[in-house]
């Protein structure tokens, strides 16, 4: 928003001033933003520094980024809907379709409806070997039959064996005796069950827990007692530094704030309820050292109160500081919704960095289709093998043309 310069003042110190625009000043050359509030630097001739330049692009970028952050909150709505509504849907489906196939192939191994070569027995055994493997942490009670008759006698004494040797291990660091199969148990009959689960191994847990923290509390002291360069002491005596000055610039900032907003002493309970919910907002800033907030609630009792602008003022050698506090705040945000967003289960595949509605619909309807299909692929295969066994091999050919290998 366009502002008028102020009169040059050769004799004055540079300063830096933070003030609100207002929209009935005179226009002048200054270039106009799309924002309502921003900040305005003045000084000698009233030029802009680079750092206060650097400051103003940089809380522009945290603005945006704010904005893009609360954006994207109906598009991670949309991913949620999609994924309890149609996606999950059709993965339980594929799982119990999945059952049901690997309980068929056994079948057919296990009774001998079929014959096979010995390289053809051999490789569906390990095959379904290695589904039981894998699932028998989520459903132990259906797999692990399967899996004592899937085994040959030198793996399962290799399994016990293994077993035994990590249990004594346990032993003898924790003292305490559990059985590894029924430790890693995830299926109750009840909350009862699950609960006296918990209890069993309740002081297992505590010893390990306490066993981690001893671990990395000597990890950490040992690298702490190496001796420190001079470099590395120097460059720890400048960061302490910098965070006692950009202490001093905060508490300067939030006293000149507060002084403004202290609801006891507004009487209007209109605007007691909103400085009352600004100063919260502050001394949580203040406390966190988010010199990015502070500013922002800095323009938001501009807006509250106009005919009470703040007036505060810092050395270049404090913007800086700012600048670099903004721009690890912006990093922070950007992390968080990445973070928020790719760690959605049916978001690892999605192609771009960049999230848009459009390329998010284009996206959610491949998923939709490509899930359909896997299931349909499943339904067939039970279909098939209920049918006529021998389709069995033709399943094996297919797995061995796809580089599948034990």
């Amino acid at each position: 928003m366009p502002t008028s310069k102020p009169k040059s003042n050769s004799s004055s110190k540079p300063k830096s001033t933070i003030k609100k625009t207002n929209s009935n000043q005179t226009k002048t050359s200054v270039e106009k933003t799309s924002y309502e509030e921003e900040m305005v630097w003045s000084g000698e001739s009233s030029n802009q520094t680079k750092a206060q330049k650097e400051f103003n692009d940089a809380l522009r970028k945290h603005k945006e980024t704010l904005d893009r952050s609360k954006a994207i909150e109906p598009l991670f709505q949309l991913v949620n809907e999609t994924y309890l509504s149609v996606v999950l849907p059709e993965l339980n489906k594929q799982k119990q379709l999945e059952r049901e196939r690997f309980e068929l192939m056994c079948s057919i191994l296990l009774e001998e409806k079929l014959s096979f070569g010995k390289m053809q027995r051999e490789f569906l055994r390990r095959y379904l070997l290695d589904i039981c493997n894998d699932n028998l942490t989520e459903d132990p009670e259906f797999y692990n039959p399967f899996r004592d008759q899937l085994e040959t006698k030198f793996e399962k004494m290799e399994r016990i064996r293994y077993k035994n040797q990590m249990e004594s291990r346990i032993k003898q660091t924790f003292g305490v005796d559990i059985d590894l199969d029924d430790f890693n148990r995830t299926q109750f009959d009840s909350e009862e069950e699950r609960k006296s689960h918990e209890e069993k191994y309740r002081d297992f847990r505590e010893k390990y827990e306490e066993y981690r923290a001893e671990y990395f509390r000597k990890s950490q002291s040992g690298s702490k007692d190496k001796r420190k360069s001079k470099a590395q002491m120097e460059k720890e005596k400048k960061q302490l530094e910098a965070e006692r000055l950009l202490s001093t610039d905060i508490n300067t900032l939030f006293k000149n704030l507060a002084k403004l907003i202290h609801p006891d002493k507004e009487q209007d309970p209109i605007l007691r309820e909103k400085k009352a919910k600004l100063m919260t907002k502050l001394s949580g800033a203040r406390d966190n050292m988010n010199i990015a907030e502070i500013l922002e609630i800095k323009l938001q009792v501009d807006e509250l109160i106009p005919n009470q602008q703040t007036n505060v003022s810092f050395h270049d050698t404090s913007i800086k500081r700012f600048v670099g506090i903004i721009k690890s705040k912006i990093r922070e945000l950007e992390d968080a919704i990445r973070q928020r967003f790719f760690s959605h289960p049916l978001m690892a595949d999605f192609p771009s960095r960049k999230i848009t509605k459009e390329s998010l619909d284009v996206y959610l309807k491949r998923v939709k289709l490509d899930n359909q299909m896997v299931t349909k692929a499943y339904q067939k295969e039970v279909d098939e093998l209920t049918k006529d066994p021998k389709y069995i091999k033709e399943m094996i050919r297919e797995l061995q043309s796809l580089g599948v290998q034990f």
